[in-house]
């Protein structure tokens, strides 16, 4: 936790993940989303559509919970990046794409088992 505490001492958790945070913007909310900080150690995502993207930051790792809404049913996907502390540039890319992919699909059959087809 003190090393968390030293980390953001210069600078905010959604700036920290600024690359995973920009990416995941323009793939669910067409960069539109604006970003509300919860407490030093996490925040939302959002543009008052039917999706949120909460982060999440503790001891070294990042968990992101991707909920989305279809026709009043909705799903939660949650992932555990541990390791968080000094990402680069591609690393914080292939969380953010991971996520995309992981998602797409996820939401794909939800809409698919809320059509019931």
């Amino acid at each position: 936790m003190n090393k968390d505490e030293n980390e953001l001492q210069h600078q905010s958790v959604s700036e920290k993940f600024a690359v995973i945070v920009n990416i995941l913007n323009d793939a669910a909310f067409n960069g539109a989303a604006d970003i509300t900080p919860i407490d030093k150690r996490e925040f939302n995502l959002y543009d008052g559509s039917n999706q949120i993207i909460k982060f999440q930051y503790s001891t070294g790792s990042l968990t992101i919970t991707w909920k989305y809404k279809y026709y009043q049913k909705e799903i939660v996907h949650e992932r555990n990046f541990t390791e968080s502390r000094n990402l680069s540039i591609f690393e914080q890319e292939k969380i953010a794409n991971t996520m995309i992919m992981e998602m797409k699909q996820i939401v794909d059959k939800h809409k698919r088992d809320v059509l019931g087809m």
